[in-house]
């Protein structure tokens, strides 16, 4: 695409839902996206079930989910601004190249056995760093070479691919932990994102206008305006923090799910989390399809809903394969929330204060923190049921109140 969203001369726009894929810049970048996805499950897993089959604490099993959330705060504004300034390509590169070398020296730090949880802590911090980069830089990408007319369609087949290479993840990362333990499970986890990172190198960037004369600071702050300035913004986003604090914490209480209610070992966590990725998977294929048919705001309030009701399920079910359909449906409502938030986001802005926008779902995100540890000690003095039961209920009431209050919402 050009500068302005036209087509490039000798291009034929493809219908249907794979329209995207007829750009062959959009392809090495979803595969690429993809190949980070990969990794990053595997890593996540063999985190969460590390620190609690070492520390016994559901506490601090969750606080290695938190961490990853922390960085957002600060590198989110920044990410955003980097993403409308510099190429994008070149920043998911970095973004895969500084993982890869983190997950390595995870597995370094697994096999020497040396205050192990707090070194681990620290290169959780690391590699949450990245995503804030990645996102911002790859959902911008994306519209730059499909054009905003296919920005739903572009988004949602790369999530979906995302989501679906997560069942991989998930199993493989389980298996994985179970037969060789976690130390090798990292390392394992850098491949994939050393093919990312091969995959993003080759992708070449459209031409994009360059802002003339403004310094970077500059524009950080122009993109924290734009959090407070812009109402559909500001909603959005403050939608995102409710979501990641009461929702999306359910992945720092996942090993105790496991290991406290169900009683089942790390190949069965695997399986949990690929629930969540199977869920993940069908819930962005239904967006890939509905995403720019239907009314984007009534799906998000939809999706809220849904994904409370489940967590309520998950909390007080008892028996696995219900856990694993209760994880399904979660994962397919998260999955929705974050494509349906880096769309909406993007058509509330203008063309180039979309990086910046990104970079406020990031530090929306970064809020993160406080579900995790805020859950994993509520579960610790009562139980797992009774923290789960109480973050779905929140995320009900959330849903009920934009329903009834946020009209701009219901109209887009």
């Amino acid at each position: 695409m050009t500068a302005d969203g036209e087509p490039q001369p000798g291009i034929v726009a493809r219908p249907g839902v794979l329209a995207s894929f007829a750009e062959r810049e959009f392809r090495k970048a979803w595969l690429g996206a993809v190949l980070f996805g990969l990794g990053m499950w595997m890593e996540r897993l063999a985190i969460g079930w590390f620190v609690l089959d070492q520390t016994g604490s559901v506490f601090l099993a969750a606080l290695s989910f938190a961490i990853r959330t922390i960085p957002n705060l600060v590198f989110g504004p920044i990410a955003g601004a980097a993403s409308d300034r510099l190429p994008r390509a070149r920043i998911l590169t970095t973004a895969a190249v500084v993982r890869m070398v983190a997950a390595a020296v995870m597995s370094a730090v697994v096999f020497i056995d040396i205050a192990t949880v707090p070194l681990l802590f620290t290169l959780v911090f690391v590699t949450g760093s990245t995503i804030a980069f990645q996102s911002t830089a790859l959902q911008p990408l994306q519209a730059d070479i499909v054009g905003p007319e296919r920005l739903g369609n572009a988004i949602s087949l790369t999530s979906f691919g995302q989501r679906s290479i997560g069942v991989v993840g998930a199993l493989s990362g389980g298996v994985l932990i179970g037969w060789l333990g976690p130390g090798p499970t990292f390392l394992i986890g850098a491949g994939p994102l050393l093919g990312a990172a091969l995959m993003f190198a080759s992708v070449r960037s459209p031409a994009r206008r360059q802002r003339g004369g403004s310094r970077f600071a500059a524009e950080v702050m122009e993109g924290l305006r734009l959090l407070v300035r812009t109402p559909m913004v500001r909603l959005l986003l403050g939608m995102m923090i409710l979501v990641e604090i009461l929702g999306f914490s359910y992945n720092g209480l996942l090993p105790a799910v496991a290991d406290r209610v169900l009683e089942v070992g790390p190949e069965r966590l695997g399986v949990l989390s690929a629930g969540a990725a199977v869920g993940s998977m069908l819930g962005m294929l239904l967006l890939v399809v509905v995403a720019d048919r239907l009314r984007r705001g009534l799906m998000l309030v939809g999706v809220f809903m849904t994904f409370g009701a489940l967590l309520v399920v998950l909390g007080n079910s008892t028996a696995f394969w219900l856990s694993v359909l209760a994880v399904g449906g979660i994962g397919a409502s998260a999955a929705m929330v974050d494509a349906l938030e880096w769309i909406m986001l993007q058509d509330a802005v203008p063309l180039e204060l979309r990086g910046r926008a990104l970079g406020g779902w990031n530090f929306a995100i970064g809020w993160g923190w406080i579900g995790p540890i805020t859950l994993g000690a509520i579960a610790d003095a009562t139980g797992v049921p009774a923290a789960l039961t109480l973050s779905g209920t929140g995320l009900l009431v959330t849903a009920v109140l934009a329903l009834i209050f946020a009209g701009s919402l219901r109209s887009r």
